[in-house]
């Protein structure tokens, strides 16, 4: 049994080359449903190629389009689209700047860096979303920031941090 997706062209079975270009041609449509429709669509075809498509529209001038962009690059784990990601969480916008946060917790040690400065941010929501992010790396790396952590003046923050912590030695572990 195999599965199509109806295009202005007629059906096309999903999993094909051609259902691939249509999803990527979808990213370049000018309506912002299609945009998001074709990164849900790339996501899930877990094709090696498809952040390399999506890792543009980082930058859409849609919000939602741009945020699910990104949070589509943190799950496909394209180290590649780390300094994207880096960027958009630099900018003001908050919504766009907590998913590249945790996006980038997702990508593993490519951006520990990004985060351990997140945990000296004055927002405490930032610096929580910094500290679980790093505990998503498993990287024995960020052991030195999130101990840092600890410290914070905010108990959410430091409930995190030890979280984080006991979530990589536990990783080790095995």
């Amino acid at each position: 049994m195999s599965v199509e997706v109806r295009t202005e062209a007629g059906p096309v079975r999903v999993g094909t080359e051609e259902c691939f270009r249509h999803l990527v041609e979808a990213l370049s449509d000018p309506e912002p449903d299609a945009r998001k429709l074709g990164i849900c669509g790339l996501v899930a075809s877990a094709d090696s190629r498809a952040a390399e498509h999506i890792v543009g529209l980082v930058d859409d001038p849609d919000l939602e389009v741009r945020t699910r962009a990104i949070i589509a690059l943190g799950r496909l784990g394209d180290v590649g689209t780390a300094p994207a990601l880096m960027r958009q969480a630099r900018s003001g916008n908050p919504h766009v700047h907590r998913a590249a946060i945790t996006a980038l917790g997702e990508l593993g040690a490519v951006g520990l860096d990004l985060l351990a400065a997140e945990l000296r941010v004055s927002d405490p929501a930032d610096r929580v979303r910094a500290a679980i992010s790093m505990g998503e790396t498993h990287d024995l790396a960020a052991l030195p920031s999130l101990s840092l952590a600890l410290g914070d003046p905010d108990p959410t923050v430091r409930a995190r941090a030890r979280e984080a912590i006991e979530k990589i030695r536990e990783c080790r572990v095995f």
